[in-house]
């Protein structure tokens, strides 16, 4: 399957940076750009730094302090035209089965296969 590429900015937030690593692995050879962050609070000073606009919020929903659906929250408030797309390991039900099949929102579930990634990323991003 060939992956289509892109030129957006994707901030990716997760505790974890062996999946912020594995991300931007997958993300970076197909033209996005990636910012990552391994908190809320982290993503939202980068974002808040305006050095780029945010295109897509990639973001985990469990973490510790601020989980996902807050930061897409706090993200939606602030710059209503970002797209997110949730992760996880579980199936949270802080995400709502309307969030999950929207058209500004996604869900993909860990562990994540690189098509799959990618794929959802462009879909959400066109």
């Amino acid at each position: 399957m060939r992956l289509r590429k892109g030129s957006e900015t994707i901030l990716v937030v997760d505790d974890n940076p062996e999946i912020v690593k594995l991300v931007a692995t997958i993300l970076l050879p197909l033209g996005y750009h990636v910012l990552d962050a391994e908190s809320g609070d982290q993503a939202l000073h980068l974002a808040d730094a305006g050095t780029e606009k945010v295109d897509l919020l990639l973001t985990d929903v469990v973490m510790p302090g601020m989980n996902g659906a807050r930061l897409a929250e706090v993200f939606e408030e602030r710059w209503p035209l970002v797209k997110v797309l949730f992760m996880s390991g579980y199936m949270s039900p802080a995400i709502s089965e309307e969030d999950r099949h929207s058209r500004q929102k996604g869900f993909l579930q860990k562990p994540l296969c690189p098509s799959e990634l990618a794929s959802k990323v462009r879909e959400l991003l066109d």
